[in-house]
Parts: C-alpha cells; structure tokens; sequence
C-alpha cells in the first residue's frame, strides 16, 4: 500500500479546496468505472521548456524510465485497455506499461496543436506546456502565447481553438466511456490533453482545469459509480511527499 498511497478529491472537495488522504481499493464495487490518467515520459523537448503539440518527438532515457516506473506502480492492477494519442512520446510510454493488455491509439488523445508556436521556448512559469500567468519580465512571445491560449476562439495561426481542442478531447472520452461502461482503463495523454479528460470527466470548467499542472511521471485515478458523484484520486510517491 506504501507505493500507492493516494489524495481522494471528490468533485465537491476539489471545488472546496480540501484533501482527504484514504486508498482507492476501498471502492471494489462491480458497477465502478476506473480511469487511470498518466502523461506521457519527459522528452528533450520538455526538458528545453518547448511546446511540442502535435510534433511528434519521443522519450528521452529519463522518459523511459519514467514509464517503467509506471508500469511497476500499476503491478497488480487488472487493466481492461489502455489507450494512447497516436504520437510517438505517448504510445511509447504506453506500450512500455502495455504488457499483455489490448492498446489503441486514438488522434483524439492528441495534445493541442499550437500553430505558429510548436516548437517554441516559452517562460519557466510554464505548467504542463501551458503558462497560465505572464510577467512583464517574460519574453514577448510567452506573453503572447498566455494571451492567446486563453482565448477559446483562437486557433493559434494554424493550430486549434481552445473549444475546439476541448470538443475533440470531450467527445473521444465520450466515445471510450460508451465502450467501458465498467472495469478499468489506463490513458495515457500529454499535460494539457489530461486537463481535458478531466474536464470532461468531473464536469469541470475551462477555467478550473487551468489550474491543473500534471508532471511526466504523475498519476490520477478517477472512478465512477453510477448515480454518484466521480472521485479524482492523485498518486503520492516519495518525490512528492510535500502534498501530504
């Protein structure tokens, strides 16, 4: 149980800011849907603070080693699918966790597509490739990506409007749900594609989900029971014990 500890945030508490710490096994009920949401391992390009969206780069050795780390947080668990985007870095971290469990790709679990800014650096402040705040100290293009990005009509000179990201997002979780009204399912997405999923799964808003900032190796678990409200679980491991 030490290497899967758990902070337990029902919809309602998420809102109201509290943390209750309790372990996801307490909830074994038959009619459970269980989604395991991960990101995928570091690539250089996260390294180098750059926005990669829809370019496709792959893991780095510290990436890979991040899936395997996920792979062994998952021992034991009984997976009934997991599903990746259909680029490299995500597909990768998920068939190194695969083992024997059936892995679709799926264009939906894309991340954004960034337009005229994939590939570019932007300020430290970044969270999971999306700054949310911009200081008049920050270079001019990451002011104009905080601008711009939170803007849900703008499609970034080539890329995807917030809604329309939010809407590709929305209805293949939709899709997926449909095919796994019960049982236990691993995605594994990219930083701002995951506060999408979640958006989509707890009915949160554009704005709450700004908040999210999900790292390589990080792991949420949302169930949903029938008739009640869904329950967003966050793995602690020892790297973040802080959040205790």
């Amino acid at each position: 149980m030490s290497r899967r500890r758990f902070v337990h945030l029902s919809l309602a508490i998420i809102i109201g800011l509290s943390v209750l710490l309790v372990h996801p096994a307490s909830a074994q009920r038959g009619a459970t849907l269980r989604i395991y949401v991960a990101r995928h391992g570091q690539t250089d390009w996260n390294l180098e603070g750059r926005l990669q969206g829809w370019t496709d780069t792959r893991l780095n050795e510290t990436g890979r080693r991040q899936a395997r780390d996920l792979a062994q947080r998952l021992t034991g668990i009984q997976l009934d699918a997991i599903y990746s985007s259909a680029l490299s870095r995500s597909r990768e971290t998920a068939e190194i966790v695969q083992g024997k469990v059936p892995l679709t790709s799926l264009a939906g679990l894309n991340e954004r597509r960034l337009g005229k800014f994939e590939g570019l650096k932007v300020a430290p402040s970044t969270t999971a490739g999306a700054p949310t705040t911009a200081s008049p100290q920050d270079a001019a293009i990451t002011q104009e990506y905080v601008k711009r990005t939170s803007d849900p009509d703008d499609a970034l000179d080539g890329g995807e409007s917030l809604k329309q990201f939010a809407g590709r997002v929305g209805t293949t979780v939709e899709t997926m749900r449909k095919q796994h009204p019960a049982g236990t399912v691993l995605i594994v997405g990219h930083g701002v594609t995951n506060r999408m999923i979640l958006r989509a799964l707890l009915g949160l808003t554009l704005e709450q989900v700004g908040a999210i900032a999900q790292a390589n190796d990080e792991l949420y678990l949302v169930e949903i029971d029938p008739g009640a409200p869904p329950r967003l679980w966050k793995m602690i491991t020892t790297r973040t014990l802080n959040e205790l």
